[in-house]
C-alpha cells in the first residue's frame, strides 16, 4: 500500500525482553496475559473489562501485589511503569493483578434496602429460576490474541487465524484491506457506514520471516460490539484448527457431533455444512490428500518388501495414463504365520469410502483361538470378475508353496465365483448360509407377509444345519411346505448343496457356517476405509503389527495345552459327556448310548451324530469313547487348536517401516495419477445397504387383528373373521 504517492517504510522492531505474564484475577475466575513496556495502562484496562465481560456503567480497579506490598494501585501510566520496575527489582516473571468492582449496575437483578445494601436475588430463588454461573470456554483466551504493537506471528497464517479468532471472541468483523505473505492491513467492516477507526498493520521481518504488528488502533468507535452465538468469520477455517485432535483421534465423528461438541466447548453455534467442511478439511489436513496419496504407493511398495521380507506387494498401474489400477499386499510375517492357523480361509469384499471409493478384497484366515488372522488384502476400482482373478491368482502364489488343502468360504458376491473356479479348481468352497437365507427372503418380495418369510428363514436355517442326509430330507420337506415349492425348489436347484449343508460336505469344515470372521475383519478397519488409499494401507499395517505383538506376547504367559477358547469348550464337552455310558465293540470302536445310542470310531475321529467331523473337535460321545479307551484326550484333538501352533502362527512379526528417508528416495518422485471415478449423485454413503433378508424387524401383535406382524392397528390391513 502507498501513502501520499510514497512506499510506505517498514519502521525497526526494537527487540523486546521476554513479556511479564500477569494473572488477573476476579471472582474467583482469572486468565493470563503477557504485558510488556510497548502496553499502556488504557490498553491492560480495557482488556480486562473486555474479558471478565462488565458492563458500560461497571466501574473497576486494578491492584497487583509484590513482595512487601500486597496491594499496589494500578491506576495510570505511572504506576503501570512502576509495576515493571517493581517486578525487575524482585526477579518476577509473574504478576497477580486483583480487580475489584467497586461500582456501577449489578450484573443480575437486585434490590436495595433503606440502608443501601445491595441483595443479590439468587440467595433466595429456586433453582430452576437461578441465573448460571458463567461458564469457561476454550474459546475465551481468544479475545487476548490481538494485543499490542510488536506482537510476534510465525508466518501470515498464524497472524490471520488468530485474528479471525479475535475478532469472533470480541464479537466485530473485519475485511483485509491487503492480504499478502509479507503484508496484512486489517480494518473495521463498519469503516464505512459508522466511520470506525480500528485496524491492524503487520509486515513481515527480512530476519526471521515472523510478522511483526507494526501498528495497532484497538479501540471500536462503532456500535455493537458484542459476542454473539454466531458468526460470520466462524468458518470452516476457524473450526477445522479447533476440531483436528478430535479427527484424529476419531475419524468417524460426525457433523452432528461436531457441532454439539463445538457448542459445549467453545460457546458458539456453526451449521452442519460448515462442520462437515471443518472435518473434510481437518482429515486431509492429518493425512493428506486422496490423489496425492496415490504417488506413495511406489514408495511404499519398496519400503515393504525391503523391511518384510517374503512379503508380497503387487502395484498395477495404467502405463498409457499413469494412472492407479490396482494393488496386492501380504506381508510376510502374515504369509509365514498362516501355515500355523486353521486351512480356513474368508474372503469377501467392501467398499472403499474416501472420495474415489474402490473396493477392498480380503483374504481372513481364522486362529487356533478363534480369532481372525488378517492374510492378504487388495485394492480395486470394483468386485468384477477380473479384479477377482487378480486377487486369487497372487493368493494362490503364496498358498502352493504351503502345500495345504484350504477350504475357502464366501457369500458368492459378483464375479467371485467364476474367478474362483478358473483359479483354485477342485478346492473346497462353502456358501455363508446367511447370505443364502437372505437372498431366499429377498425372492419373496410382495409375495408374502414378514411371519411368513421368518417362519422360512428358520426352516432354512435348519436344513442348513442338518447332520445326515435323513435329517435333510426331512427338513427340506418342512422347508418346501412353508415356503411353497416353485420358489424354494428353483432357488436350491443352482447352488450345489455340499457347498452350504453340512450333511454333504465330506471335508473338515471346522464348524464354518458362515463368512463372519470377514465381516469381522471389514468392521475392524472401518475407520481405515474412510482413510487415502496409501494412509488406509500404512494403518492397516500398524494395526496389524500391534494385534500380532499382543497376541504373541498373551500367548507366552498361557499354560494349557489348548488356547483358552478350546480349553474352555472342552472342558464344557467332557462334563456332558459324564452322563453317557460306553460299550466296547473292537479296536476304537465303541457305542455310546443315554437316551440315544452312538458309534464312535476314535481312530477315524468320527461319532454317528457327525458333530466331531464337522466341528474337527471331540463331541461329548467322543470324549467319552476315548476316557473308556484310557487314552490322553488331547492326543484325538485337532493340532492347529493347540498353544504351541498358536505361538508358531505370531512368532514371525511384521516389522516397522521408517520414512524419515521418503522424499529423498527415487520412487517418491514417481508421480501416479487416482483411478477415474465419477462421482456417484447424493451424499456419499458409508455404510452397505442390507438386503431384504438381512434386515430383521421386530414382532409387534397388533391391536386390529391380534396376529403377529411388523404393522399395528394404524396399518392393518388383514381382513377380519367375525
Amino acid at each position: 500500500m502507498e501513502r501520499d504517492g510514497a512506499p510506505l517504510s517498514v519502521p525497526p522492531l526494537r527487540i523486546m525482553p521476554d513479556p511479564l505474564v500477569a494473572r488477573c484475577i476476579y471472582s474467583r475466575k482469572c486468565y493470563m496475559n503477557p504485558l510488556n513496556q510497548c502496553m499502556s495502562f488504557s490498553d491492560l484496562y480495557e482488556d480486562v473489562f473486555r474479558t471478565f465481560q462488565f458492563l458500560q456503567s461497571d466501574v473497576i480497579e486494578l491492584q497487583y501485589s509484590v513482595p512487601g506490598c500486597e496491594a499496589c494501585f494500578l491506576r495510570s501510566e505511572r504506576d503501570f511503569q512502576m509495576l515493571f520496575c517493581g517486578a525487575r527489582i524482585h526477579k518476577l516473571e509473574c504478576v497477580d493483578i486483583s480487580v475489584l468492582k467497586i461500582g456501577g449496575s449489578c450484573s443480575n437483578t437486585c434490590s436495595v434496602d433503606s440502608r443501601s445494601e445491595v441483595v443479590d436475588e439468587d440467595d433466595y430463588l429456586g433453582e430452576a429460576f437461578r441465573i448460571e454461573v458463567h461458564k469457561s470456554y476454550l474459546s475465551d483466551e481468544w479475545s487476548s490474541y490481538i494485543h499490542h504493537v510488536g506482537e510476534k506471528f510465525h508466518g501470515a497464517a498464524e497472524l490471520r487465524e488468530k485474528l479471525r479468532k479475535y475478532a469472533i471472541a470480541v464479537g466485530f468483523e473485519f475485511v483485509f484491506f491487503r492480504n499478502d505473505l509479507d503484508r496484512i492491513h486489517a480494518i473495521c467492516s463498519n469503516v464505512g457506514t459508522e466511520g470506525c477507526d480500528w485496524h491492524l498493520r503487520a509486515h513481515s521481518s527480512s530476519a526471521n520471516g515472523c510478522l511483526y504488528i507494526t501498528e495497532l488502533n484497538n479501540i471500536h468507535t462503532c456500535k455493537g460490539v458484542v459476542r454473539t452465538q454466531k458468526h460470520k468469520l466462524l468458518g470452516s477455517k476457524v473450526v477445522k484448527t479447533c476440531i483436528a485432535a478430535d479427527v484424529s483421534y476419531n475419524l468417524s465423528l460426525k457433523p452432528r457431533e461436531i457441532m454439539s461438541k463445538f457448542k459445549s466447548t467453545y460457546g458458539f453455534d456453526i451449521s452442519y455444512k460448515v462442520a462437515l467442511k471443518a472435518k473434510q478439511s481437518a482429515k486431509e489436513a492429518i493425512y493428506g490428500s486422496d490423489a496425492d496419496s496415490f504417488s506413495k504407493l511406489s514408495w511404499y511398495k519398496e519400503a515393504v518388501l525391503e523391511s518384510n521380507p517374503g512379503s508380497s506387494f503387487v502395484l498395477e498401474v495404467d502405463p498409457s495414463t499413469n494412472r492407479f489400477h490396482r494393488l496386492f499386499v501380504a506381508y510376510g510375517g502374515c504369509i509365514e504365520g498362516f501355515q500355523f492357523c486353521l486351512p480356513v480361509l474368508y474372503v469377501d469384499g467392501t467398499f472403499g469410502k474416501s472420495i474415489y471409493k474402490g473396493q477392498i478384497l480380503s483374504a481372513t484366515g481364522r486362529n487356533g483361538n478363534q480369532g481372525f488372522y488378517p492374510l492378504a488384502i487388495c485394492f480395486c476400482d470394483s468386485e468384477t470378475e477380473t479384479n477377482w482373478t487378480f486377487f486369487f491368482k497372487h493368493l494362490k502364489s503364496l498358498l502352493e508353496p504351503q502345500g495345504r488343502v484350504i477350504t475357502f468360504i464366501s457369500d458368492r458376491g459378483t464375479g467371485l465365483l467364476s474367478a474362483f473356479d478358473k483359479v483354485f479348481a477342485g478346492h473346497p468352497h462353502l456358501f455363508c448360509y446367511k447370505h443364502l437365507v437372505a437372498n431366499l427372503a429377498g425372492k419373496y418380495r410382495g409375495k408374502g407377509n414378514s411371519v411368513m418369510i421368518e417362519e422360512v428363514k428358520k426352516k432354512f436355517f435348519k436344513v442348513a444345519y442338518s447332520s445326515t442326509e435323513k435329517e435333510y430330507r426331512f427338513n427340506l420337506r418342512l422347508l418346501r411346505q412353508e415356503g411353497g415349492a416353485e420358489i424354494i425348489d428353483p432357488f436350491l436347484a443352482e447352488i450345489p448343496v455340499e457347498r452350504w449343508c453340512r450333511a454333504f460336505y465330506t471335508g473338515g469344515r471346522y464348524g464354518i457356517m458362515a463368512n463372519g470372521i470377514a465381516e469381522s475383519f471389514n468392521s475392524w478397519i472401518s475407520l481405515e476405509r474412510l482413510m487415502p488409499v496409501y494412509c488406509m494401507l500404512d494403518q492397516t499395517r500398524i494395526k496389524q503389527m500391534e494385534q500380532m505383538g499382543k497376541r504373541r506376547d498373551e500367548a507366552q504367559r498361557w499354560t494349557t495345552e489348548l488356547t483358552p477358547k478350546m480349553e474352555e469348550r472342552l472342558k464344557v464337552q467332557m462334563e456332558k459327556s459324564r452322563r453317557f455310558s460306553v460299550h466296547y465293540s473292537s479296536h476304537g470302536v465303541y457305542e455310546v448310548r443315554s437316551d440315544f445310542s452312538y458309534v464312535v470310531n476314535i481312530s477315524e475321529h468320527s461319532c454317528s451324530c457327525v458333530k466331531w467331523q464337522i466341528n474337527c473337535f471331540p463331541c461329548p460321545h467322543g470324549l467319552a469313547a476315548i476316557q473308556a479307551a484310557s487314552e490322553n484326550v488331547y492326543d484325538d484333538i485337532d493340532k492347529y487348536f493347540r498353544v504351541d501352533m498358536f505361538k508358531k502362527s505370531y512368532s514371525s512379526p511384521i516389522r516397522p517401516i521408517t520414512n524419515v528417508d521418503m522424499s529423498s528416495s527415487e520412487s517418491a518422485t514417481d508421480f501416479i495419477l487416482p483411478p477415474l471415478a465419477k462421482r456417484p449423485p447424493g451424499r456419499p454413503r458409508v455404510k452397505r445397504f442390507k438386503s431384504i433378508g438381512e434386515t430383521e424387524k421386530k414382532l409387534i401383535r397388533c391391536g386390529r387383528c391380534g396376529k403377529m406382524g411388523t404393522h399395528n392397528k394404524k396399518r392393518c390391513t388383514e381382513p377380519l373373521v367375525q
